[in-house]
């Protein structure tokens, strides 16, 4: 029979006074609210129809921590979370630092590929996974060895547990708890190259709680929609902990639903979530008005990317809510500057003030520059990690003098208002004119027709690099490239004209829903590539694909009559597919088409439309970087030799 330590007796040494708290870690601020708090609603699951009060949740995580101690989980040992949002994920966290862990969220749409390169490089000591996330596992670390144990939290779905054979970095010896403790290990998107590791500690995460809460004016009353994964910074730290230091409580989905969006608000009378740009303008594609019953928001927070004007604008005016920019890194907890709440002056296009955060912008030389003066953005703070995991060399270069340097540019007003223009490694050089891509952005916006759209550079021979802007309209819009380049010209100046207006049916994002200009710029280069192809310039092709198309198979895109004489079996693996978009793109017959938004598994796998079109040029088989596409030659009418070519 398991033992629960009384949160009384953990309480002993630690001094508050009142809300006015000061805590060492934050399993110490969780045993404060289910010590003070424990009949107050902490989450609810929608789909469970569930609640669980901060008493009854400290329970079942007390309860789950003594399990990973039991099965070998030592203090200072990093535990990986594969999970889905839901009561199960939250559990597991507190569970996790209650036992003395870290922990290590893992997005379950990883291939075993990333998620084992990322259990290496965190020396992860324990695995907590649901079904999904386990499939997401290697093949030597699947469920069904004796190593693991399968549990149910609380009555929740079950999940499995397992211990890697050796401890693969040396654990803490006991102590007492410190604010210095590491609690929470991140990896960046991966958008430079290999990962980076975020080590945050409870002191930080305790920092970037309060400075949430005191930025938003947060309190007990608040009611918080969790609608972004837990595996990323802003749903976890701005919705799941922030609640906790706030006395607040969350609401949590298992996953964004535009249809339920408004529902949920009005069912558990939401006062404020948090989003990404581009949900809040999937919620404004789906054309619906609030209703009567709907007064309970106080606010919408955008971050994680650059909120368009365009969008926040038309956000407030058919719905009257407010929309609150924020800036935030993973580095710094998340939040690092906000714009106020009314009747607080907020500014369209701002990041806001810093709260808590000293932030400069500086030139190249590490000066602080004047307001107005664009430069690049640092900052410190309690809330700020010392360093990346195992990187030395990452370290050196963004952490300086006491100031951690983002990357991000930007520059404040003259009442100290911060606006980001762009990333350093994102600006395009058009024949030395340094060019923001958010600039190209935010006049594209201005078209009521778009739904997303992002500037990139792309190389040119003459100008080193040349702009191309991709476009997604809304359901329903039709839009010319022609009619888009005629507004570009009105606002922007000649060498900030794209050259080139590429309409998509969906934009490559992360994890984080921020658009990857990096993988735009990638399947530019593959639909050139394709149009080489198709235009007989192998030469100019061979250097973009994978494996060189043969005679046959540039003759067969150059012909469509061989539909009639060879058929191909088109298959796609909606279990491996994460719908970058490439086979859309690079298809010359439309043999894709892509499924609803969200589908029962939660990702949008992109599924063959007809085979029969399929000419077996294979673009597609080449282009997919997750391996989900298979092509089948079936018996032909008749053959081809290469002579008939």
């Amino acid at each position: 029979m398991l033992t629960v330590i009384p949160a009384s007796r953990l309480l002993r040494s630690i001094p508050y006074r009142g809300e006015n708290m000061s805590f060492e870690t934050l399993t110490q601020l969780l045993t404060y609210r289910a010590l003070h708090d424990s009949e107050r609603i902490f989450i609810s699951v929608p789909e469970q129809g569930k609640d669980l009060t901060y008493g009854a949740f400290y329970l079942a995580a007390q309860k789950l921590a003594q399990q990973l101690t039991r099965q070998g989980l030592q203090k200072g040992g990093r535990a990986a979370l594969i999970l889905e949002n839901g009561a199960n994920w939250v559990i597991a966290f507190w569970g996790v630092l209650l036992a003395g862990g870290v922990v290590i969220p893992l997005n379950p749409r990883f291939t075993p590929a990333e998620i084992s390169g990322l259990l290496d490089q965190a020396k992860t000591q324990l695995i907590i996974a649901n079904h999904e996330g386990a499939n997401a596992l290697p093949p030597d670390l699947l469920p069904g060895s004796n190593s693991w144990q399968q549990t149910s939290i609380d009555g929740n779905e079950e999940i499995y547990i397992t211990v890697l054979e050796q401890p693969r970095r040396a654990v803490v010896h006991e102590s007492q708890p410190s604010s210095a403790d590491e609690a929470l290990l991140l990896f960046t998107s991966g958008s430079t190259g290999v990962p980076k590791g975020v080590v945050l500690s409870h002191g930080n995460l305790l920092a970037e709680a309060g400075y949430i809460g005191q930025g938003h004016q947060l309190t007990a009353a608040d009611i918080v929609l969790c609608i972004l994964p837990f595996f990323h910074i802003n749903g976890l730290v701005i919705t799941m902990i922030t609640p906790v230091f706030t006395g607040g409580r969350a609401v949590i989905p298992h996953k964004f639903s535009a249809g339920r969006f408004w529902e949920l608000v009005n069912q558990y009378q939401v006062t404020w979530f948090s989003a990404v740009p581009t949900i809040l303008s999937i919620l404004l594609s789906k054309d619906e008005t609030i209703t009567a019953r709907t007064t309970s928001l106080r606010f919408a927070r955008s971050a994680s990317s650059s909120l368009p004007v365009a969008i926040l604008q038309e956000f407030e005016k058919r719905y009257g809510v407010p929309v609150i920019e924020a800036y935030g890194l993973s580095e710094a907890g998340s939040q690092v500057a906000t714009n106020p709440l009314p009747p607080g002056v907020r500014k369209a296009g701002s990041v806001g003030l810093p709260v808590g955060n000293k932030i400069q912008v500086v030139d190249e030389l590490g000066n602080p520059v004047a307001a107005g003066r664009a430069g690049e953005v640092i900052l410190q703070g309690a809330n700020v990690t010392k360093g990346y995991l195992d990187n030395l060399q990452a370290s050196r270069e963004s952490f300086q003098n006491g100031w951690f340097y983002t990357g991000d540019l930007g520059y404040f007003d003259e009442e100290g208002y911060l606006f980001l223009t762009g990333r350093k490694k994102e600006l395009i050089n058009r024949a030395g004119e340094k060019i923001s891509p958010r600039e190209v952005d935010e006049i594209l916006y201005q078209l009521a027709e778009i739904e997303l759209a992002a500037a990139v550079g792309v190389p040119d021979d003459l100008f080193g690099e040349e702009i191309v802007a991709f476009v997604q309209l809304r359901p329903g819009f039709q839009l010319n490239a022609e009619r888009v380049l005629k507004h570009c010209k009105a606002y922007l100046a000649d060498f900030k004209i794209p050259k080139q207006i590429l309409f998509i049916e969906d934009f490559p994002k992360g994890a984080n829903g921020k658009i990857q200009r990096r993988r735009l710029a990638g399947l530019y280069s593959r639909l050139t590539a394709a149009s080489a192809a198709a235009a007989g310039n192998e030469d100019a092709a061979v250097s973009q694909y994978w494996q060189k198309p043969s005679r046959k198979e540039l003759s067969a895109i150059m012909d469509c009559k061989q539909q009639q004489i060879k058929k191909y079996k088109v298959e796609v693996d909606g279990q491996g597919c994460k719908d970058c978009g490439y086979c859309i793109e690079v298809c010359p017959c439309g043999v894709f088409t892509q499924a609803d938004y969200f589908n029962d598994k939660g990702y949008r796998p992109v599924l063959a439309k007809s085979s029969a079109a399929c000419i077996g040029c294979r673009r597609c088989f080449f282009a997919c970087p997750d391996f989900s596409i298979s092509i089948d030659e079936q018996p032909a009418k008749e053959d081809y030799s290469e002579k008939s070519i």
